[in-house]
Formats: C-alpha cells, structure tokens, sequence
C-alpha cells in the first residue's frame, strides 16, 4: 500500500464545500437561477432553498467523516495484515502459512479502539494524542453510524477538516513505516 486512500475524499469534500457555496450565491442572484433550473432549489423560495442547502451540508459534513473513517479503518487493517506478511516466516514452516491466514482473518474483527491503542504503543508513543483524538473521531463516527442518538451525543463535535488532518497524519505516518 503506497498511496493514501484518504485523499481522494478529501478532494470531494472539498467540492461538494465549493457546490454548496455556489448553490448558495446562485439562489440570490436571480441571473443566476437558470443554474438551478432542474434542481428541487428552482421551485422553493429563497429562504427555503438557503435552509435547505444549509441543511444539507451539514449532514454532508458528517456523512464525511463517516467515510473518511471508514477509509481509514480499511487502511489499517489492511495495513496490518501486510505487516503480518513475517508471520510467512516462522518456524517450523508448516506452521507459517496457517498462522498468517488466521492473524489476516483475526485482524478484520479486531475492534478499531483495540487497533488504536496498539498503534499508540508502537508508532505513536511520542504522539499519543493524535491517537486520542483518532478515539474522538472514532466516537463521533460511532454516533453518525447509529442514527445520532440524542442521549448518547458524542464529547465532541467533529468536523471533516479536522477527521481529515488527523487521520491524514496517522496515514502518512504509516506509509512511511
């Protein structure tokens, strides 16, 4: 795995940013409405059609960081399993290739705060607070997930830049080890 999978969400979320700001502008500017003509926005009023493309936004945002965290959760169990590739080498050599199916099959139901906290004790012991905040991101993402529970509301707030920046830089940081 040499690529990071994060990015190409990340340049769509920029996008969809860049479309919501210029449906916004083209509800206000009555030139500009031709734009909106086979869009749901060309038969509400202004008002409506603001609050609409607010509203939306807003889940987009959290849609986001659903995905780029279900990007990243791919990205490091896969990245794992590839790492457990020594495990190929082990002996008595009988016994390599058994071990290695079964750590790849016991990695897809390792739970992501157990994935966590052994990157925490490995890669991460001097940075141990970007794995804190991958545990709020996680958290978040957990709340999106289960149909935003207004009892159970995450600790936080959390926004696609800020999932972005962090699991970004778990990512890069793996790419290079």
């Amino acid at each position: 795995m040499s690529s990071n999978p994060l990015t190409p969400i990340w340049d769509a979320y920029n996008a969809s940013k860049d479309a919501f700001r210029i449906a916004k502008k083209a509800i206000n500017h009555p030139e500009k409405l031709i734009l909106l003509k086979k869009t749901r926005f060309r038969l509400q009023s202004i008002t409506d059609a603001e609050t609409s493309i607010t509203q939306s936004a807003e889940i987009t945002e959290d849609l986001f960081v659903l995905s780029l965290w279900s990007t990243y959760e791919r990205f490091v169990r896969i990245y794992l399993q590839q790492k457990g590739t020594t495990l190929q080498t082990i002996q008595p050599a009988i016994l390599a290739p058994s071990m290695y199916t079964y750590f790849c099959d016991e990695v897809e139901f390792w739970k992501p705060n157990q994935i966590l906290d052994l990157l925490k004790k490995t890669l991460f012991t001097t940075h141990s607070h970007m794995i804190g905040q991958a545990k709020q991101i996680l958290a978040y993402r957990d709340w999106i997930a289960h149909g935003k529970n207004p009892d159970k509301q995450p600790s936080s707030n959390i926004t696609a830049p800020f999932a972005y920046k962090i699991l970004n830089e778990i990512v890069e940081t793996l790419l290079l080890n």
